[in-house]
């Protein structure tokens, strides 16, 4: 119970803090809730890290206004030098496809994520569960994310394909 009123008492003060005027505060809160951030990380505020997720994000990331990461059972790495814009979506927690029963939507399960090193993605991606991001590539602004993404790539669209390789 005091885990639980603790917890939500310092999801409070972040969405009570300016957006970026206290990045090493943001950070300090996040590991407070159990996440794995580096202390040269920059987190706005306003990102929502939900669920039962291990995170880990790596040095000099930053990680912009809104955006969620979420899921179940499952771990979300973020590499160092990322750069994550503002409503970006990451999820790592889904269901089973369930036939016979009442939902269609079965027993819910997790699949990591992994971000690797360098990576940018746009304003308003979905970075969907199961998906390794590759080195140094490039999401564009409102992809949705559902396979692999080579190292060095640019990949846009619904879903994401692969626009270019960046030399």
């Amino acid at each position: 119970m005091f885990v639980k009123l603790f917890k939500s008492a310092i999801r409070g003060v972040l969405s009570a803090l300016p957006l970026i005027y206290f990045p090493r505060l943001n950070v300090l809160l996040n590991r407070l809730l159990g996440y794995n951030v580096a202390g040269t990380a920059r987190i706005y505020s306003s990102v929502q890290i939900r669920g039962d997720i291990d995170v880990s994000i790596g040095e000099k990331t930053f990680i912009g206004h809104e955006t969620i990461i979420t899921g179940g059972a499952a771990s979300i790495t973020i590499g160092a030098n990322c750069d994550i814009s503002d409503r970006v979506a990451i999820v790592c927690g889904t269901h089973e496809i369930d036939p016979t029963g009442d939902r269609s939507a079965g027993i819910g399960i997790g699949k990591d994520v992994d971000i690797e090193d360098g990576v940018w993605i746009g304003f308003g991606a979905i970075v969907l569960p199961g998906v390794r991001v590759g080195r140094k590539a490039i999401v564009a602004a409102g992809a949705v994310v559902n396979k692999d993404v080579p190292p060095k790539t640019i990949v846009g669209g619904n879903p994401a394909r692969i626009i270019r390789e960046i030399e």
